[in-house]
């Protein structure tokens, strides 16, 4: 009981700590008001950040039957798994906090730690993909590797660097394009279709937010949200055989 107690508590904690700096200014910004404060590429149009709220709601869900299994004896989260989860919340918590100072060395590092928390309790879930099971933490997952894109992104930006002599559109596509590649091969390697649907809804809103004003960016993020499309649609993976 006491590693679930922990996690529902460390998630909610983070969820309204996260809504809270998404509505009510700190240091005189939100959190949008700190991403607005630069000009990037792979920035997708404000409607894309809506799907947090849905994210929210299955983690919610999620916990939820975790505590009706765990009253009928069926709870399995192990507490390694309780254990990463909550470390990605803390770490969340952190993160918003030195975003909205704008300090984003600090804050880039830290939610790469939170992500790769996440990862790890998700590599150590069965590979079923319902709201019970893997479902809801493989979105959570999938959005926080797309923070860490746009928050890199930021980070460059904020730091003037100079793209070794590259222009920025081309450096945007070849962000979109790693991260792509990440999508695809959890996708194939985890039998998880799911995961880069998240992907695609935000390279889409990428295009929309460049409305073909960097035709080079805006092509590309369609282009690799139809790859994307494409690896949920066709890439298949033999199960694997036990001897």
């Amino acid at each position: 009981m006491g590693r679930l107690l922990l996690m529902t508590i460390s998630f909610l904690a983070m969820m309204i700590v996260s809504v809270s700096a998404a509505i009510l200014p700190f240091n005189g910004q939100t959190t949008v008001d700190v991403a607005n404060s630069y000009t990037i590429l792979a920035y997708p149009s404000d409607y894309v950040f809506y799907v947090v709220a849905l994210i929210y709601l299955s983690i919610l869900y999620w916990i939820y039957k975790q505590w009706q299994m765990f009253a009928k004896k069926q709870f399995a989260i192990t507490h390694v798994q309780s254990f990463l989860f909550t470390i990605s919340m803390v770490l969340s918590i952190v993160w918003i906090y030195y975003w909205q100072n704008s300090q984003f060395i600090i804050a880039c590092t830290i939610l790469v730690f939170s992500t790769l928390a996440l990862a790890g309790m998700y590599l150590l879930l069965p590979e079923k993909n319902t709201m019970t099971t893997r479902l809801p933490i493989s979105l959570y997952l999938a959005w926080l590797v797309l923070l860490v894109m746009f928050n890199l992104a930021i980070l460059l930006v904020a730091a003037r660097w100079d793209g070794f002599g590259l222009s920025q559109p081309l450096w945007a596509v070849i962000l979109l394009t790693v991260f792509v590649a990440i999508a695809l091969h959890i996708r194939f390697h985890h039998y998880d279709p799911y995961f880069p649907i998240l992907f695609i809804w935000f390279y889409l809103g990428i295009a929309v937010q460049n409305n073909f004003e960097e035709l080079l960016v805006t092509t590309a993020a369609l282009f690799l949200s139809g790859a994307l499309l494409a690896g949920i649609l066709f890439m298949r993976k033999k199960p694997r055989t036990i001897y």
